[in-house]
């Protein structure tokens, strides 16, 4: 399997580009080591959703998530919701909104078939590090590795913020085991209010509807909502089928060390777009107290390291 690594540009700003005989990759090193792009050449589909205009919003750190780009995949940590921190040393800090890494420069080393980026914080002490590399033409992995800088514990959320993009009869899939969902925001209403528990995958409405949530509805839904599978995920994965272009898009991830899933359908509710969200994540409900309150949360010991990955793969036909 042969890849590359090339210096590109995205709109205009500078980009590293990586590259398989099936899939193009690109990063943003300067903004957040976001995956700008990701394109399935024998499709010849863009995954992710591209912002409007020929101009990168860019925000300042601790700036307003939508008020910039808000499109591909950016790293959510150490939480998606502003909110101030609870623990010692650090009560009273404000956690920036959807995390302190989307908005800063990260370092990057480029070798011939990987790509490593590495960033420091700044409200709090610790070092996040990703690398990018394919496995197979078809897969592309991302390995993490945090360290606690710190002699203190840190609880935290690592959540992938991925802006996936849809078309008709596409089908989301879970791992058997998954029977219940849990709301925490809605456009409409019509899904319930925060916290409510919903069967999965025929979810019996507040309105006494039922929604078969495996089946993504077209973007004249106009609605966009919010859910977390309820507990810690059976196994981890979890793929959408492109029933239309007959191709399959499968996450992968370590469940002992990101053991959930939260899940953001957009038909057409929110800037008119059509996609779907999909947030493995280290603790689920956006920030890190409410993940603890729950008992769902994650904790970086102090002076440790933890590891994880995320592999994003493709396949033709839907049964992959």
């Amino acid at each position: 399997m042969s890849s590359r690594v090339y210096g590109s540009r995205y709109k205009d700003q500078p980009a590293i580009t990586i590259e398989s005989d099936v899939l193009r990759a690109q990063f943003l090193p300067g903004i957040g080591a976001k995956m700008a792009s990701l394109f399935y050449k024998p499709r010849e589909f863009e995954l992710l959703v591209q912002g409007p205009g020929d101009a990168y919003l860019t925000q300042p750190f601790a700036g307003e998530y939508v008020a910039g780009e808000c499109s591909g995949f950016d790293d959510m940590f150490p939480t998606i919701d502003r909110c101030y921190c609870d623990q010692y040393p650090w009560q009273g800090t404000e956690m920036a909104d959807h995390g302190e890494v989307w908005s800063l420069p990260w370092t990057l080393q480029a070798e011939r078939d990987e790509l490593d980026f590495g960033v420091y914080g700044v409200r709090f002490p610790y070092r996040l590090e990703k690398r990018a590399a394919f496995p197979t033409a078809t897969a592309l992995r991302l390995d993490y590795r945090l360290t606690n800088l710190s002699p203190f514990d840190l609880d935290f959320v690592w959540a992938a913020h991925m802006m996936i993009n849809l078309e008709p009869d596409a089908e989301l899939v879970l791992p058997d085991g998954v029977d219940a969902v849990v709301a925490t925001f809605d456009v409409t209403g019509t899904f319930g209010r925060y916290g409510d528990v919903f069967d999965w995958p025929v979810a019996t409405l507040p309105d006494g509807t039922r929604r078969d949530l495996r089946w993504l509805r077209p973007k004249s839904a106009r609605d966009a909502y919010k859910y977390y599978v309820k507990d810690a995920l059976p196994e981890g994965w979890c793929r959408l089928r492109y029933h239309r272009s007959q191709f399959a898009l499968a996450l992968a991830f370590p469940v002992a060390q990101v053991p959930y899933l939260g899940v953001l359908p957009n038909e057409g509710g929110w800037r008119d777009y059509y996609n779907i969200f999909l947030e493995p994540c280290t603790a689920p409900f956006d920030r890190p107290d409410a993940a603890r309150y729950r008992g769902q949360g994650s904790t970086l010991k102090a002076h440790s390291t933890c590891e994880w990955f995320l592999e994003i793969s493709l396949s033709d036909g839907v049964r992959a």
